[in-house]
């Protein structure tokens, strides 16, 4: 099995990763880390996804870390694995023994949903019955530079799909900051990048093949008896069958000038219409316990234009350095450490509590301060960046008006979401992740509208787990946060983001309940369940997951 499993931005930071684990192909890593878990030692940047699809390779493998999914079995045993390297074998069973799709369309079948990269920290491929890899079904099969096309096999990767756009002067309209996810997966589960103008990651599909156990293989576009399907499977969560191949629109290569500042809340209300219409793509990071908002901004860049660079690195970490030597004059030499090492070297030292968080959070503050100034590089460059630190996670999607008229719902609930944080006490750490999207016309889409001037929201919080030997209170104290924004995710009309949405986060009959109703009203559940119905009438592609929070 060769299975992707590079960090995702709420496993670990790259920076502190060995270079031979950032590098290599997926192979590699994949060897590398099951040499780790036949020691016995888990690589800490290993996330629950990762570690289930893993254990395709070793059957029973033992979770040391659940850094996800709300399921809290102690082992996953995998009873069926398959992992083809081409599309066949999903019609027709593969050298494993375990038969193809085409052959799981029967009554009793075990449910086998597909599995992207695992980067989804809700799990939500996971599976014990068995799962199915997409990790060797990765190849880029045909560029149309004439149409600005890319056809690639499911399991291909977006930082593969990127480079090789650039051979050919073209890329993505708009990618998230993490890379690593495979093409499948990431539409699957609708992600986003930012930009108010720029719908989610889906909207870039033009075509699509997928494999069903109830109507076999099926090419959907827009267009045909078919367009129904297509729009809903654009967004299918993985549950309408087995995704192994797209078509994705690309844009011709671009440069951003991108710009780095801090604001306050006010201020930033009286100017935030103006930044969402004026650049193509925006970013705030909201800092709890402080006044600091981090605004970044960025456009194609004006003929001519040059950069006004930040100041280097040494003096923006200098008030993190300041705060770590008086808290612990022992620390020894700081030389070297970036910015996310040192503020993980300051949170570990009490991690879960409020005061402490919030001194290091004015220090992280001071560090944005500093860190005014702009760059230019090519959009790839300027879109990815470096999210730091082993951390759970959980991100919603909200409307918040049009883009001609934004309704500031997205300041007022940042606004109080930070009061419930300073009021209750919560051990809230930097950022509070704040991004945009346009409409998607997928019915399945977190930000679907059938206005196509319509915007919306989509807000992180997370909590990081270090130190690791106190994880699971880290989790306990993250779930009550988390109920906090899933509180205010319903009051502002969002829902979660596909790949974030965890049951844990639900328990009880009363939050469960909620969940399922605000479901049902952002969703056209019926017609989506009509068509899992006739794709896959067995319910092969279902999990505990999708058959509880989807069920009607």
């Amino acid at each position: 099995l060769a299975l992707d499993i590079s960090p995702p931005r709420f496993c670990a930071s790259s920076s502190a990763r060995p270079a031979e684990e950032r590098g290599g192909n997926s192979r590699a890593r994949a060897g590398a880390a099951r040499q780790r878990l036949d020691g016995g030692d888990a690589p800490p940047w290993l996330c629950a996804g990762a570690a289930a699809a893993l254990s395709a390779v070793a059957t029973t493998l033992r979770r040391r870390r659940a850094v996800g999914a709300g399921d809290e079995r102690g082992d996953v045993q995998l009873e069926r694995h398959a992992h083809p390297d081409h599309r066949e074998p999903l019609l027709a069973g593969d050298n494993e023994g375990v038969g193809g799709v085409g052959g799981l369309g029967v009554p009793g079948a075990a449910e086998d949903p597909a599995l992207g990269s695992g980067l989804s920290p809700n799990g939500l491929a996971l599976n014990a019955t068995g799962m199915l890899s997409m990790a060797q079904l990765d190849k880029v099969i045909d560029v149309d530079t004439k149409a600005q096309t890319i056809t690639v096999q499911a399991g291909a990767r977006v930082s593969v799909i990127l480079e090789e756009l650039q051979k050919h002067g073209l890329t993505l309209a708009n990618f998230s900051s993490v890379t690593e996810q495979q093409i499948g997966g990431w539409t699957q589960t609708g992600a986003h990048g930012t930009g108010a103008r720029i719908p989610t990651v889906d909207e870039m599909i033009v075509r699509m093949k997928l494999v069903s156990p109830g109507r076999g293989t099926l090419e959907l576009g827009p267009s045909g008896p078919n367009a129904d399907l297509f729009r809903f499977a654009r967004v299918g969560l993985g549950a309408l069958g087995v995704v192994s191949e797209v078509t994705l629109t690309c844009i011709p290569r671009y440069a951003l000038h991108e710009r780095t500042y801090v604001t306050n809340p006010k201020d930033l209300r009286e100017n935030h219409a103006r930044l969402l219409q004026t650049y193509r793509h925006v970013r705030y990071m909201w800092i709890p316990y402080t006044d600091t908002v981090v605004v970044v901004v960025s456009d194609v860049p004006k003929e001519g234009a040059v950069a006004k660079p930040a100041l280097p690195e040494e003096q923006r970490v200098e008030p993190l350095r300041a705060l770590l030597r008086e808290l612990d004059p022992e620390c020894g030499s700081l030389d070297g450490d970036n910015f996310a090492q040192l503020r993980e070297k300051l949170l570990r030292m009490d991690t879960l509590n409020p005061e402490h968080v919030a001194r290091v959070n004015r220090a992280e503050a001071e560090f944005w301060s500093r860190s005014a100034g702009e760059r230019i590089a090519d959009s790839t460059e300027i879109l990815g960046f470096e999210c730091g630190g082993s951390q759970w996670v959980l991100e919603n999607c909200f409307p918040c008006g049009t883009i001609e008229k934004p309704s500031l719902a997205d300041i007022d609930y940042l606004e109080e979401l930070k009061r419930v944080i300073e009021s209750e006490g919560i051990a809230a750490a930097s950022p509070i992740e704040q991004r945009w999207t346009s409409r998607s016309t997928s019915p399945m889409s977190p930000a679907y509208s059938e206005n196509s001037g319509d915007i919306f929201s989509w807000v992180g919080v997370i909590m990081y787990i270090t130190p690791e030997e106190q994880a699971p209170e880290i989790k306990d104290k993250f779930r009550e946060y988390a109920m906090k924004h899933a509180d205010l995710t319903f009051k502002y009309g969002g829902v979660f983001h596909w790949a974030k949405v965890d049951l844990d986060f639900h328990k009880g009959a009363r939050r469960l309940s909620e969940l399922r109703r605000q479901l049902q009203r952002r969703f056209d559940l019926v017609a989506f369940q009509e068509h899992r119905q006739q794709v896959d009438p067995n319910n092969i592609f279902g999990n505990r997951l999708t058959n509880t929070a989807l069920r009607l």
